[in-house]
Parts: C-alpha cells; structure tokens; sequence
C-alpha cells in the first residue's frame, strides 16, 4: 500500500480502543493497512503501568507488570468509562487516573504509532465503540479523545459495523445476508448485515456490553487455578473478592489468558508459574504446575457461548430472517479464535449451522475497517477558512470518497467579488495523473458556487488544484487551493442504525420509547408528556427529574439509565400545577450521542434542561448483593418447570442454559474488589430481573384475564344501568381490545386494557350517588390501623349511617391526608 497522501481532505485513521487490546490503521488509496507499535506488532494491550509519578508505560510491557506490580497497574476499565467516582490507583505515583485519563494514555500511545508511519501524530481518527455501548460509555469515549489530543470531532463507529466495512472491501459486487460476529475480550455484539451490490446496511443489532473472553479467563481462574491454588497453599480464604490476593489473582488472570491462547492451538497445555501470595509466604514465590485440557475450557465457556449465540439468534429474528438465509459469518474478536466455539457455533443444532468467514484476521479487522470509514468522512473544519485580503475562501461541499471513476465536485467561493460572481470563474486540475486532468473554466453562479466532473485514478487518493480568476484572467488568491478525492472499492455505508430503543421513564416507573432500536442516525423526535405532581417556585427542594433510559422493556428501572433531565424549582418563573406540560426533544447524531432537551411551554419562559451524562454513579457491592438476593428468592418462589406456561418456561430455560445465576453471582463478589466487576454485575443482574418479569407475566395471564373479565363484566352492568350512548362505545371498543389480547396470551397487553378497563369502572362509579361510601370503604380498610385516624373514620360512619354525602366527601379529603406520602403522591416526574 502506498503512503497516504499527505494532509488529506478526510480523517483516516481508524481506532479499535478495546478492552484487552487495541489497534490502529491508516486508510490510504482506497485500503487500509494496521499501523504497528514498537514491539512491531499490530495490537496493543489495553493496559497502563506507572511505577513513577512522571513515567506512564502502556501496552505489553504494561500487562506483564499487572503481574508483577498490581498496585500500580491498570488493565480493563473499559466499562468503567463514563461513570461518577470510577478511578484506578497508582500507589507508587501517588495520583488517580478516571478509566477515561486510561483511555487516554491508550489513545496518545496509537496516536505515537502513527506519527512514527507517516511523519504526524493524527489530530483527529474515527473510533471504535461496541453497539451495546450506554451513552454515557460513548460520551466518555469522546472525553478520552479530546484528552489523547485527538478532539472531541472524533466520530464514533459501532465495531460490527467497522468490522463489516472492512470485510465487504474485497468482495467486489453481489447481495447477500451477512451476521457479524463479535466476542471482543470484554464486549460480544451480533449485527445483521445487509449486503447490496452497492450499499451496506446494518439491519439489527444484539449485543451485551458485559460478555466478553475475560469471562472465559475468570471462570478458568475461578473454577480450575484458584481452586489449585487453594489446594496447594493451604488456604481457606482464598478468593477473588478478598483484596489481600489481588496481586495473586492478577497473575492467575495473565496465565488464564495464556492458556486460552495455547489450547486454541493444542488439546492440553501446561501451566508453570511463580506465585507471590502476599502476606501468607512470608514473600517467597512458590511455583504453581498445573495441566489444563481444551475440553476443561468448553466446558467452562460453554455459557458464554450460549449467551452469544442466543444473542445472534436474536438479531438474525429482529431483522425478519432465518439462519438458512444468512449467507456467512463474519468473525471478530480474539474470542472467535478459540476451536471450541468455531466448532459449535457451526453446528446447526446447537450454534448457527451458518458458514464461517476465515478471511480476514479477527483481532484487527475492527480497526482497518475503522480505517476504510475514516477515508470516506472529511475532517472537522477546525476553524473555517476566512478569506485574506485581496483573497478568497474556498468551501467544499462534495463527498471526499466515491466508488466511481468519475465524480461531481462542488463548492463554493466567498470573498469580496469585484463586479460580481459571474466575472469569475475557477479551473481544476490534477496533473499527477495517470493521464494528467484539467478541466476548463468553469464560472461562477451568483452565490460564488460551482459545480463539475473531474476524473479519478482507480484505487487511488487523487490531489486537485483549485485556480480562481477574475474577469481578466488574473489568478487570484485562495485557500485552501488544493483538495482530495479517493477512489474506493466496495460499497457505500447505508445509514447508521441505533443499537438501543432510546426514552424516557415515567412516574409510573413504565418506559416511553421515544426513538426505537433500529431507527436510521441522524434523527429528532419529540413527545409531549404531562408533569405527574406540581413543580412549586417556593418549595426550594423540588425538582421534576425525567431519567433517560436505553434499552427494550417497558419496566423502566429494567432499562440501563444513561442520563438525567433535571428542571428545579428555581429555574421557572411561575407555579406548574400537576398536568403541566413538558415537551423533550432527543437529537441522536451518527455516533449516537444524544442531545436531550426539556421544554416547559406553560411557563412564562421555556425552561430547558440538558441532559447530565456525568452523575452516573457504579453500583455499589452491597447493592448488587441485595439485588442478587431478590433474584434469587424471586427464583425460588417459581413453580416447576412441568407447571410452567410454554412461554415462560422457555424463558427459565434460557437462565438455566446461560448459566445465568452463577455468572451474577460470580460477578457480585468480584465487585467487592474489582470496580470493573460491578458494571458487568449490574448489567447481568438487570438481564436476570428482566427475565424473572418475563416469568412473572406469563404465570400472570390467567389472573389477568379473570381480572379484566371480571371487570368487564361490573363495567356491562354499569352501561346497562346507567349509561350513554359513548359509555356503550367505549365498552365495545375495551371489550374487542380486551379479547385481541387474551387470543394473544400477552401479558403486558392484558395489564394495558386492565388498566383502561378499570378507569372506566371508576368513571363509571364516580356518577353514581353512592361513590363517596365506596371510596370512604376503601380509606377506611388502608387505615383502620392507622391511630390518628380513629375520629375521622368514626365521623365518617356516622355520616354514612345518615346517608350525608357531602360530610362523607369532607372526611375522604382529610383521610387521604394520612396516607404515607408514596401512595398519596407520586414522586415528580412525567406521564403521557
């Protein structure tokens, strides 16, 4: 591949910034090539050593000292980007690092690779993110590379979609389906792919930000060399959990890793090691020898493997296909190196039964097809051009990569025009052609603006230059005067797709979706809601909170809150009364970064509220403890199997098959030492209460149906009694609702048109003469209990007895006073 060509019109350089390891390439002349480190190797650990305050290492020499130098060693922090209070520890150094100032370090180290290649450190690159990336994760990915020297202008790709391009470069034309495959070391994403002869188009994505080879690294740890260890020194507290063996465990992590390499290409490997178990040998190393099998391995990743093709399985559905019509997978990730998981995922029983792409190399595929979308992206105009005296500026509004031969070029000329823009005219040439290009005059319109033809070498990065002359011919003055035009293989990129449905959640703890998984990026939308309780200028402590949330269920507290919409009491100018409406607006770029916005139009002023990205707060370890025992008192409490709805069994077998218990609860108690761990601890304990929901519901149908019949039915009644001709359509219409969703058996359905049917019956009661007793019944059985309501429940009996309504509607009032403030009010917050 030749050099690229020097101060190229787009960015690129492409950034794999991966868990474990990362990598970079430069895009030049149509192809992309792995730029290497100073180790002259194409990847990069993820790992930062600092045994000194002014001396940072990063990379191999970083990832051997997690053994050695725990203490001031950092390796993993990934996830942990984005979230409040996240920080690694250098002891000797005596400073603090945020996973994003870790990132950074990474960042500057690639940057460095570059310089070395091609004579300049990159002032900007396009970077890598995992599709199931939070928004928070993608914005702090994004404060990294401002940190690294690169810009916050840095646009984001999603890696299966990186990985795709890449692969689609040397496959000339033709349509097909393609799955992209990606078990990274600390993430796995499954993308759709459609393949056209011109266009490349992400369908669906399905992905865990949580699943990656490291989880295969700790079960070996977990399950095989700590339990050796334990054996051989004699211990009884030996875990990953207790801080004190924390240098042991990372030793135990690097071997695992090893060994995972060695049986990817061997049946047994033997593992030989020097431990130093701190505190309890008094300092001396012992050796650890220990043989490992390949089938030890499966057996030990055989959950994670089922998660991750359960989830591939699960994009191939979304997008409306079947495994029999996808025509390969596409590999990425060190993870599909392993023979365990090629040989299932093959299989057509138990994997996908889809033909396996060998051809491109997984570990680096992410970052050349970085690389190939960075060429096709212009670089940010850092500042626009101005034209100088007596001078002109040149603005360039044509696609800077093309997969044709021949292209449009289009731009447009500002300055002062003696005479007008007619009189002028520009003449673009490239005499470093094959066959050396000039086109003739080509004048101006009356903006300054020009549009033409100009023609390409094939596969090659082509340099314009731009002449403006007046009237008379004379040259004047321009910048820029040069542009490039590349000429590409392969097809155009169709569109950004959002990985996650983006919303808000309700008062009512449910989710509104306001931009579905899917949608094409860029994208705005808008919805109105209504704020749940009153929002008072005197009340100081009052503030309306709208939790943005990503994810597919309609529990909101199920989804993973990424950022918070704040409006405080002191912001607005007037009282807001319950009912008040609140407009938010989502503005999703192509890096899916998210510009939320809150508007108050009943003030006197809007009030807007921009979405906080920075208050995300890790869990702590005695939260995810707390959540993992609810889960699994939840399990305990389900009937068997036999006894279960097809539905829901499917869905317990799903959590048994995955694993997914002891894999949460593994990750729970490394969080009690590893920061990391909590994340992933979070998000699996979230997909296992989701699950439980799931179970719950579709054990819940038959109770949903007899309720909502039986409601119907007291709501038949009522209309016959007493109602109109609206109150007999509404019946009508909730009772054809109600039986579309018992014929689907669908439980959230089923609570939907319960809740419609039971406001109705409320409705429907309230202009009965008797309703003021019915409510005074309910008061009384949610308070008879309560002392300070004794007097107010005997006035009210008496009121009853008289048959005085009125008396009975001022008791009710005072009554709903002593209920506890959750059930009388909701926290503020909207409702559609």
């Amino acid at each position: 591949m030749s050099e690229p060509a020097p101060n190229s019109d787009t960015i690129d350089v492409g950034i794999d910034l991966g868990t474990t390891n990362s990598a970079v390439a430069v895009a030049a002349d149509g192809d992309a090539a792995v730029v290497k480190n100073n180790e002259n190797v194409e990847i990069t650990p993820s790992a930062v050593w600092i045994p000194r305050r002014d001396l940072v290492y990063v990379g191999d020499r970083a990832r051997k000292r997690a053994e050695s130098d725990p203490r001031n060693t950092a390796s993993e922090f990934k996830q942990m980007m984005g979230y409040d209070g996240a920080a690694w520890h250098f002891t000797k150094a005596g400073i603090s690092l945020t996973p994003q100032q870790l990132s950074a370090e990474i960042l500057k180290t690639l940057r460095q690779n570059v310089a070395r290649a091609r004579g300049e450190a990159p002032d900007v690159a396009v970077i890598t993110v995992p599709a199931a990336f939070a928004l928070n994760q993608r914005n702090a990915t994004l404060h990294a590379a401002e940190l690294a020297g690169l810009g916050r202008d840095c646009p984001l790709i999603q890696e299966p979609t990186a990985a795709a391009f890449a692969y689609a470069l040397h496959e000339g034309t033709g349509r097909g389906y393609w799955l992209v495959f990606d078990f990274g070391g600390g993430t796995f994403d499954a993308a759709v792919v459609d393949r056209g002869d011109d266009e490349l188009r992400v369908l669906t994505h399905a992905g865990d930000r949580s699943l990656g080879g490291k989880d295969i690294d700790w079960a070996l740890v977990e399950h095989v060399l700590a339990p050796a260890v334990a054996r051989q020194f004699g211990f009884d507290d030996f875990d990953r959990g207790n801080r004190r063996f924390s240098g042991v465990f990372g030793s135990l992590k690097a071997l695992a890793e090893q060994a995972k390499i060695d049986l990817s290409q061997h049946d047994s490997t033997d593992l030989l090691a020097e431990l130093n178990v701190d505190g309890r040998l008094d300092g001396r190393e012992e050796m650890l020898e220990l043989t490992v099998r390949r089938e030890e391995l499966d057996a030990l990743a055989e959950p994670f493997y089922t998660r991750a093709i359960n989830l591939a399985r699960t994009a191939i559905s979304e997008a409306a296909l079947t495994a029999g019509r996808i025509d390969r997978v596409l590999l990425v990730g060190g993870t599909t190196l392993a023979p365990g998981l090629r040989e299932r995922l093959a299989d057509p029983r138990h994997g996908l039964g889809i033909a396996l792409d060998f051809s491109a190399d997984p570990t680096t595929v992410v970052a050349r097809g970085a690389a190939l979308f960075a060429a096709t992206v212009r670089r940010p105009r850092r500042a626009a051009h101005t034209a100088r005296a007596n001078g002109f500026a040149l603005e360039l509004t044509h696609e800077p990569s093309v997969t044709t031969t021949t292209a449009v070029v289009a731009g447009r000329v500002r300055g002062t025009a003696a005479g007008g823009w007619p009189d002028y005219s520009v003449t673009l040439s490239n005499p470093e052609s094959a066959v050396p290009f000039r086109s003739a005059r080509i004048p101006l319109n009356g903006n300054g603006a020009f549009s033409t033809m100009v023609d390409l070498d094939a596969h090659r990065t082509s340099r314009f230059r731009v002449e403006l002359t007046d009237a008379a011919g004379t040259p004047c003055a321009l910048e820029p005067d040069t542009f490039t035009l590349t000429h590409r293989a392969g097809p155009e990129l169709g569109g950004v797709r959002l990985a996650d449905s983006l919303g808000v959640q309700r008062a009512d703890e449910g989710f509104t979706v306001l931009l579905r998984k899917g949608a094409t990026l860029p994208a705005t939308v808008h919805k109105q809601f209504k704020t749940s309780d009153a929002l008072r200028r005197a009340d100081l402590d009052s503030v309306l909170r709208i939790p943005i949330a990503e994810g597919e269920r309609s529990r909101g507290e199920r989804n993973r809150r990424v950022g918070m919409l704040e409006i405080r009491s002191a912001d607005i100018h007037v009282d807001l009364p319950a009912g008040s409406d609140v407009d938010v607006t989502f503005e999703v770029d192509t890096s899916g970064m998210v510009t939320a916005v809150a508007d108050l139009p009943g003030a006197d002023i809007q009030t807007e509220a921009v979405i906080d990205l920075t208050a995300l707060a890790p869990p702590t370890h005695r939260d995810l403890a707390a959540q993992l025992r609810e889960a699994e008192q939840r399990l305990s409490l389900l009937p068997d199997h036999s006894r279960m709805p097809a539905r829901a069994a499917r869905v317990r077998g799903r959590i048994d098959e995955e694993d997914t218990v002891a894999s949460a609860r593994e990750k729970v108690d490394a969080a009690a030492a590893d920061p990391a761990a909590a994340v992933a601890a979070e998000d699996r304990l979230r997909d296992l209460h989701a699950a439980l929901d799931d179970i719950t519901d579709a054990l819940a149908v038959p109770e949903l149906v007899r309720d909502l019949e039986s409601t119907l039915a007291e709501i038949s009644t009522l209309v016959d009694q007493t109602g109109d001709a609206e109150d007999r359509r509404s019946c009508a219409e909730l009772r054809a609702r109600a039986d579309e969703a018992v014929r689907a058996h669908d439980p959230v359905a089923l609570r939907r048109q319960l809740d419609r049917a039971t406001e109705l019956h409320i409705d429907l009661l309230r202009r009965r003469p008797e309703f003021p007793l019915l409510v005074f019944h309910a008061l009384q059985s949610q308070l008879q209990a309560t002392p300070a309501a004794g007097p107010l429940l005997r006035e009210g009996g008496r009121a009853a007895d008289r048959g005085d309504m009125r008396a009975l509607i001022s008791v009710n009032h005072r009554l709903r006073a002593l209920l506890p403030a959750d059930i009388r009010t909701s926290s503020i917050g909207i409702v559609e």
